[in-house]
């Protein structure tokens, strides 16, 4: 720990001054002037900072290890602080402690957010979630947000060398189209450094996406001072399994570079020509980002929310809270009621069609939605995860193609509408001429409410997309047990259509059970969305993520 030369008392780094700040007598100190206290001898002081030279080639720094023995996940400490409660399932417990040594970063980038500047973030995003559950806002939640250095690979890469690159030039003649084919060769000096990826396995890959970049410019060389008032994630991930990814990301800087060139302007660079673009790697260092991170138990399930400690950026699970969101669908019904008597009937035939179509979108979307759920109930999307598990077992090594490669993962850009509730926002609409009563209002509202999560969101955060980029399949047998009630409707319309009877009634009545399917096809929608929002109780320690 580190102890204030004036009083005796332990002193923590405040992010904003940026200075380490004692308590007890209101000395500041720089984190360079740090003394720290020998926990061997209480009379002995020595200057900061004693590291040893591992074998491993690469420094080491004596930590207390914290292991929760709910999930086996690890936070690393360098006081004597006691950790009370496991960030990454939330169990309320005093976690498991022992002294050890770690593996010490080359640069560190110091928090810069302040505890209550990143609670203050948190409700921000929160305020504009409608349906959010209300334990969630709480202080009492909000205290947990605790501050965590998380490790991150950072990559340099370059690229210098001549290369060929193919486009295409189109112009019209009269009625004609004449394509122009170019190969350009071009000379590529390039240098780029500080790209990063998350080094730890218990660190979704989804939350330090959503919560990216970080500017590496403001990294220091590491010192266990910034350290002081918070906690660390241990490096468990080999650094190649994200090089790739880093790579990717330089070649389409690079070839978008090109494109904006004016000596090719006019000429549309073919994508086929990326290979030809092999930037190179030139280093690889390790370092210590700030992140703010809290959990939230649902039950058996966890929710997490992270806030980027240097910039601000928050990312979110937050799922739906059912009785809102009955309540707000009752609150709906009304003004939905009132316009809908100013729409005119609907002939019989065209509404039992509008129903089959609203019914096969929702079986589309429960699919889709199924295979997103198999995606991240497996951890498919996150590749430290899959490498430590991997790896656990006794199987392949990072970069063997047993390894599942998945691809980047999307997150919901500022002031973007889930698809998925734009879909329901169809849906919707036209239900509405089935309905012209308070009770087929009270539905419609139901399929309503979602649109007002996402139209409603905060346009200062950014929430985690519950799309998953890597593609999978769930099994058809739960695809289809989802899919039973809409496509009883279905059949059952299908049916009254091509029997044809004179009586409206017969249309009427199909067009009904058809939509009443749709609806409760609707709510598990809602349901798997939870699912999506909230994540399964980690297991960091047992083989295949849940066995024991």
């Amino acid at each position: 720990m580190f102890v204030c030369p004036n009083c005796g008392a332990n002193i923590n780094f405040d992010p904003g001054k940026q200075l380490l700040h004692c308590d007890y007598c209101e000395s500041e100190f720089p984190p360079e002037a740090a003394i720290q206290k020998d926990d061997a001898d209480e009379n002995t002081y020595t200057e900061f900072r004693e590291s040893d030279t591992s074998e491993k080639g690469y420094e080491e720094y004596t930590t207390t290890i914290y292991t929760c023995k709910e999930c086996g996940g690890e936070i690393l400490a360098n006081d004597n602080t006691v950790a009370t409660f496991c960030s990454y399932c939330g169990a309320s417990t005093v976690l498991a402690s022992r002294v050890g040594k770690e593996r010490a970063p080359e640069y560190i980038i110091p928090f810069q957010i302040t505890k209550q500047q990143s609670a203050e973030l948190y409700k921000r995003a929160l305020n504009k979630a409608r349906f959010a559950p209300q334990y969630m806002k709480e202080d009492a939640t909000i205290e947990k947000l605790r501050g965590i250095y998380m490790p991150y690979w950072i990559y340099d890469f370059k690229e210098n060398r001549a290369v060929t690159l193919r486009g295409q030039k189109d112009t019209r003649r009269g009625d004609y189209i004449y394509h122009t084919h170019y190969n350009i060769n071009t000379s590529v000096q390039a240098e780029y450094n500080g790209l990063s990826s998350d080094a730890s396995s218990q660190f979704s890959d989804t939350l330090s996406e959503a919560i990216a970049p970080f500017d590496f410019k403001q990294a220091v060389r590491f010192n266990t001072s910034y350290m002081s008032g918070f906690y660390a994630d241990a490096a468990d991930t080999d650094p190649k399994l994200y090089e790739d990814h880093c790579r990717s990301i330089v070649t389409q800087e690079i070839y978008n570079r090109i494109a904006k060139d004016p000596a090719i302007k006019g000429i549309s660079l073919k994508p086929e020509s990326l290979p030809n673009l092999t930037p190179e790697r030139t280093e690889t260092r390790f370092g210590y980002f700030p992140v703010w991170f809290m959990s939230v138990r649902h039950k058996d399930r966890v929710s997490y929310a992270v806030v980027n400690g240097q910039t601000g950026e928050v990312a979110t699970d937050i799922p739906i809270d059912y009785k809102k969101y009955i309540l707000w669908s009752l609150a709906w019904s009304l003004p939905i009621f009132a316009a809908l008597c100013l729409i005119p009937v609907m002939r019989p035939i065209y509404l039992l069609v509008a129903s089959i179509i609203l019914s096969a979108i929702g079986m589309i979307s429960l699919c889709v939605q199924r295979n997103q759920i198999y995606v991240r109930e497996n951890n498919l999307d996150d590749k430290g995860l899959i490498y430590k598990q991997s790896k656990n077992a006794g199987g392949p090594q990072a970069g063997q193609a047993a390894i599942p490669q998945p691809q980047p993962v999307k997150v919901k850009k500022k002031g973007e509408v889930n698809t998925a509730s734009t879909a329901l926002a169809v849906v919707a609409a036209v239900v509405g001429y089935a309905f012209f009563g308070a009770i087929g209002a009270f539905f419609l509202a139901l399929i309503c409410s979602p649109i007002i999560i996402a139209l409603t969101g905060s346009k200062n955060n950014k929430i985690v997309d519950t799309r998953p980029a890597v593609k999978a399949k769930a099994p058809a047998g739960e695809k289809f047990m989802l899919c039973l009630k809409p496509l009883i409707g279905v059949l059952i319309s299908l049916g009254v259509w091509s029997m044809a009877p004179s009586a409206d009634e017969y249309y009427y009545i199909a067009a009904v059970i058809c939509i009443v399917t749709l609806l409760l096809s609707i709510w598990d929608l809602v349901k798997g969305h939870n699912r999506l929002a909230t994540r399964k109780l980690p297991q960091f320690d047992k083989r295949g993520g849940d066995e024991s």
